[in-house]
């Protein structure tokens, strides 16, 4: 991450505190710079929203072609989402709506301050995925890898539309092949009422570990998701947290939960973890600091040019986050089984479906 970069990083934090530094808003270099940035890091909507009452009359022009922009997507993910559920449940497949517009609706005001979603998440049982699947792409999604290659190598399988949203449908939650199989959270799922309809949504505990699983996932990618988490994490009751954290500890996920830990002391000046909590290391790593949360927001930062150095790091990183020797070999079994989709798949398609961050945790 070079010096222009870690500086709109940190002016982009400030602003987006509680409260926020308006003294970023007053200078307009950092304005300028923040303004340059906001899109890569996946705020510019919550960035225009803060700012626009205190930019002169000509920014309040990018302010609301921002707002706009993200109330349209809004809208349009809404009544995407709404067909598909439709879809889905006229053929008795269950679902889960995940992340996406319904969070938008619970944790956001206006909801379309969140980031417009570039697919719809969506949870299905195991057994109802092929079904799922010949549902949409009889109304014109296509499949973008195969079921096979879906269970073996990710959490779910993408469908693409040419005039609407892709949809994902998960079957694990979020975090590969050696993640959780979704079933267990159906039962836990509550009801979320939106304008058209009523879907169901991941409970309060289930919804925190899957935002902290898909935080590591995105290998802490700055800096929307960090965001969304301490945010969301901010309005969790204290009972919920603790629930969160011993599950997560549960399925050997406690270095995901240091390496959040210490990304929210580096961002944010809070921690995750509540005072007087162990903070035990894990096999590879006795401390969990700034400085290695660094290195993980530094290999993901986007418009990087991923060298073949580069995608050793980040595998190295991953490693380093793991609970377990176990835990590990685990995790290179799955490297190795991708790299055989991948070779095996070469020249039959033109996109990765799963690019340089490996999908587990």
């Amino acid at each position: 991450m070079n010096a222009e970069t870690q500086l709109a990083l940190s002016l982009t934090t400030r602003l987006l505190s509680e409260p926020p530094d308006l003294a970023v808003v007053a200078n307009p270099e950092e304005w300028s710079l923040v303004r340059s940035y906001s899109k890569q890091f996946g705020v510019a909507p919550l960035i225009a929203y803060i700012a626009r009452s205190h930019v002169p009359r000509a920014e309040r022009e990018w302010c609301d072609g921002i707002l706009t922009r993200s109330w349209t997507l809004y809208e349009k993910s809404l009544y995407h989402l709404k067909f598909v559920l439709g879809l889905l449940a006229d053929a008795g497949v269950e679902t889960i709506c995940l992340k996406g517009p319904l969070l938008a609706r619970r944790y956001y005001d206006p909801p379309f301050l969140r980031r417009p979603s570039g697919d719809l998440d969506i949870a299905v049982r195991q057994r109802d995925l092929k079904r799922a699947c010949d549902v949409l792409v009889g109304a014109g999604y296509a499949r973008e890898v195969s079921d096979a290659e879906a269970l073996a190598c990710s959490h779910h399988v993408t469908l693409s539309h040419l005039s609407r949203l892709h949809v994902e449908l998960h079957f694990r939650l979020s975090h590969g092949p050696l993640g959780m199989p979704v079933e267990e959270f159906f039962d836990r799922s509550l009801p979320c009422v939106f304008p058209g309809g009523t879907a169901r949504v991941l409970g309060p505990e289930d919804e925190a570990l899957q935002l902290l699983l898909h935080l590591a996932h995105d290998r802490f990618k700055p800096i929307f998701h960090l965001y969304e988490m301490h945010r969301i994490w901010s309005a969790t009751p204290l009972d919920v947290r603790a629930a969160v954290i011993s599950r997560a500890a549960g399925h050997h996920l406690q270095g995901v939960v240091n390496l959040t830990d210490a990304a929210f002391r580096a961002r944010w000046g809070d921690p995750l973890l509540p005072p007087g909590s162990p903070r035990k290391g894990t096999w590879l790593n006795r401390r969990y600091d700034g400085r290695l949360y660094a290195a993980f927001e530094s290999s993901s930062v986007q418009g990087a040019e991923h060298t073949p150095f580069d995608r050793i790091r980040g595998r190295w990183l991953q490693l380093r986050i793991s609970d377990r020797p176990t835990d590990a070999i685990r995790l290179l079994a799955v490297l190795a089984r991708i790299a055989w989709f991948q070779f095996r798949y070469r020249g039959l398609r033109t996109t990765r479906p799963y690019g340089d961050r490996v999908q587990t945790y």
